[in-house]
């Protein structure tokens, strides 16, 4: 475009250029956009899972009902969350992002993101709750009651031994890592598969 020189009257200028969108490559993530919605989604996912998580223990006291359905049900009420948010981080990144096509991978990239930051939002007050409300000591005692219950229940004493040892300091670690990268994976995986279908089922709205 040719530079006109200082007092060039307005008439003569050049027509001033709404500023859109800026373009990005077929199959790839504006993460600028991308990164508000999955948090977004992922704050979602963290308020949904607690308050989940409350209405299903509240619903198993009325119902009188034991601990392993009351764990089940919080259970598949968490997957199902976490199907939602990826599926909501891919609606909300179309809302920023109106008219981008949005491929099965990107959903699951959102979602995956969504998971991932969902993840950190649940689990750090979590750990803050345990670390000031919940002493180490009252939790180790509670795990040490119910693995002294199974050691006595077992009448072969190299039963008993290998349960006692999951009471060493180096055995509770290494189950608590394993739990939290489970937790952590549990989180990416549904969260990841749920923004591939809502990916697949908007798109295929969007065609029809």
């Amino acid at each position: 475009m040719p530079a006109f020189s200082p007092g060039t009257p307005d008439e003569l200028q050049p027509p001033a250029q709404p500023a859109g969108l800026a373009p990005v490559s077929p199959g790839a993530i504006d993460w600028a956009h991308g990164m508000r919605a999955s948090a977004l989604a992922g704050l979602l996912l963290a308020l949904a899972i607690f308050l989940m998580s409350v209405a299903v223990v509240a619903l198993g006291l009325i119902l009188h009902l034991g601990q392993g359905p009351i764990g089940l049900l919080m259970l598949l009420a968490s997957w199902g969350c976490m199907l939602v948010t990826g599926a909501l981080a891919v609606r909300f990144y179309r809302r920023r992002r109106p008219g981008t096509s949005i491929t099965t991978g990107m959903g699951a990239r959102l979602g995956a993101v969504g998971g991932l930051l969902g993840f950190f939002f649940y689990s750090v007050p979590q750990a803050l709750r345990l670390a000031f409300f919940q002493p180490g000591g009252a939790i180790r005692e509670t795990m040490q009651k119910a693995i002294e219950q199974a050691a006595s229940q077992s009448p072969d004493p190299r039963a008993q031994e290998f349960m006692r040892n999951f009471m060493s300091p180096g055995a509770l670690a290494a189950i608590f890592t394993f739990l939290v990268v489970l937790f952590f994976l549990i989180f990416l995986v549904f969260s990841s598969v749920g923004g591939a279908i809502g990916a697949s089922l908007w798109r295929n709205k969007r065609s029809s």
